[in-house]
């Protein structure tokens, strides 16, 4: 799943939901394929900033000043408002562009939809699961895109959102309610940004899965996700499931 290539032709991406099944995999398999400005919901003993650093074999012990990120985290809370313009902002300082957005960022909350409780927890569901994860891609835009639509064009600059076959199909009885009505609503938002961003050279994407990795290989969705970078689609949905 890796993919070699030299420093200075590695896509910088930007991937929210780094802590989950998704994007923990996504950093092990596809470390060398970008460079990863990772966010994490909270601090932890996994999150550890790597560097690359020339060294002159004649003289090893000197510093080079040349040194060079290639796995960045930022630990951010989606549900804090100012939180989008935040998460761009780091991005964009650590490396100075964005080619790749993979929005991995996933937040579960089951329960019947004659719950008071549950319905009360709904707008917080809404606001991980599809909101936050728009804005993100728009301050995106708004910071560095915005003023560069013949770059992005050259440099294939693309969303990809993370959805779910849930969002496509009922499956009774498993309260998926407030989950598959994010995701829902996350592909229709992601059509709507493909069209508003498309001429600004910028492609929007999504991935519906069936679950993984007990259905689909996690490998498999890996491998969705660089199809739909290193392809021309936009405004597209592809679906990940059992043959």
């Amino acid at each position: 799943m890796t993919d070699q290539q030299s420093p200075d032709d590695t896509r910088v991406c930007l991937l929210l939901g780094a802590g989950g099944r998704l994007g923990r995999n996504f950093c092990r398999y596809l470390g060398t394929r970008y460079r990863i400005a990772a966010v994490y919901h909270k601090d932890g003993d996994g999150i550890v900033r790597h560097q690359e650093r020339v060294v002159d074999p004649l003289a090893p012990a000197h510093q080079s000043p040349d040194m060079r990120t290639y796995f960045y985290p930022i630990v951010a809370d989606l549900a804090t408002p100012d939180s989008a313009e935040r998460i761009a902002e780091l991005a964009l300082a650590a490396f100075g562009h964005i080619d790749l957005i993979v929005n991995g960022a996933v937040h579960y909350d089951l329960g019947p939809a004659t719950s008071v409780d549950f319905l009360e927890r709904l707008p917080y569901q809404f606001t991980l699961n599809a909101v936050r994860p728009l804005q993100v891609a728009v301050e995106v835009y708004r910071q560095s895109w915005q003023s560069t639509p013949e770059e992005n064009r050259r440099s294939r600059r693309n969303v990809i959102n993370l959805s779910s076959v849930a969002a496509l199909h009922v499956y009774p009885d498993l309260g998926q309610l407030g989950y598959s009505s994010c995701k829902a609503a996350l592909i229709m938002a992601s059509r709507h940004l493909a069209s508003e961003l498309g001429p600004a050279g910028v492609r929007v994407n999504v991935v519906a899965p069936n679950t993984f990795p007990a259905i689909v290989s996690v490998e498999q969705v890996l491998a969705t996700v660089c199809d739909l970078d290193s392809g021309s689609a936009t405004g597209e949905v592809r679906v990940v499931d059992r043959k």
